[in-house]
């Protein structure tokens, strides 16, 4: 029961961070705080709901149609974002709450109030051991949650764009003052947030039920992993997740589902209270 538990959490984490690294790569580069970022997450998962139910395509096929897709929702939103007057943060915050009761309500003109699912196509499998059953679905976030986190942080850590990220991160006027072109990177970081969002919408439809208002449980997670690890900090918003994934998952067992979002809360809470600057050590924030 242990190593169920801790499989279950550790898959829940990395899905975390597949979530809220889009979210912190555009904060940190752009400065925008983009509160519609968890009905970008459930429009890329409407769209694997549409594709599988009515044209039977599957995942492989979905993947890639929901990435572009999201690609360009993305970069139109960098477009509006950029005639944002300052104060900037301040109002990118109020027109994205607009962008969110906009999506909101379309989704629910065009997918009803009903809970929808996208089911998996194979049935949960079992370990020869007959004790750990791992299904498709949790194989599948697993490894492209790793493999995402694991791409982003070698692009930043290894790449001439990856630094010109992170300059921008640090310091967009000394970033511009050395030659980066820093509209560039707002697109860069944008492109990134709206192809990681469209990797894990689908991925999200398979494990949870869609509905018009789930997005703000989304952008709750990705607020929480991005003041836990630090603007742009992706081993820190991977350990984040996992720790966020260990504690719903505990507070799940314990208490019950209806407990969960509780716990994120108080540990969103915690943060702003106690450490606004994040829980990682100094020497690990000034690694991406």
């Amino acid at each position: 029961m242990m190593l169920q538990f801790l499989v279950n959490a550790t898959t829940l984490g990395a899905f975390y961070a597949l979530v809220a690294i889009g979210f912190s790569l555009i904060l940190g580069v752009t400065h925008a705080f983009n509160l519609a970022h968890g009905e970008m997450l459930l429009l890329s998962g409407y769209l694997a709901y549409f594709l599988g139910k009515h044209f039977g395509a599957p995942l492989l096929l979905i993947l890639p149609v929901s990435m572009l897709t999201m690609l360009f929702a993305a970069l139109c939103l960098e477009r509006l974002l950029r005639r944002v007057p300052e104060p900037h943060e301040l109002n990118t915050l109020v027109i994205t709450f607009g962008l969110v009761l906009l999506l909101q309500n379309a989704m629910l003109m065009a997918f009803s109030a009903n809970y929808r699912i996208v089911a998996p196509e194979t049935g949960p499998g079992q370990t020869p051991s007959s004790t750990l059953f791992l299904s498709e679905t949790q194989v599948l976030i697993l490894g492209l949650s790793l493999a995402a986190t694991g791409a982003v942080f070698l692009l930043l850590k290894r790449s001439f764009l990856g630094k010109a990220l992170r300059a921008t991160i640090q310091d967009g006027e000394a970033a511009r003052l050395a030659g980066i072109n820093v509209k560039h990177m707002h697109l860069l970081a944008f492109g990134l947030g709206g192809l990681l969002v469209g990797t894990a919408g689908p991925l999200y439809a398979r494990t949870a039920y869609l509905h018009p208002f789930g997005g703000m449980e989304a952008t709750l997670i990705a607020v929480i992993l991005t003041i836990f690890a630090g603007v742009g900090r992706i081993r820190g918003l991977l350990i984040g997740g996992w720790i966020l994934g260990l504690v719903e998952s505990g507070t799940v067992l314990l208490l019950g589902t209806n407990w969960r979002e509780l716990a994120s809360s108080l540990i969103l809470i915690a943060l702003l209270l106690l450490r606004p600057e994040g829980l990682l050590p100094k020497w690990a924030k000034t690694r991406p």
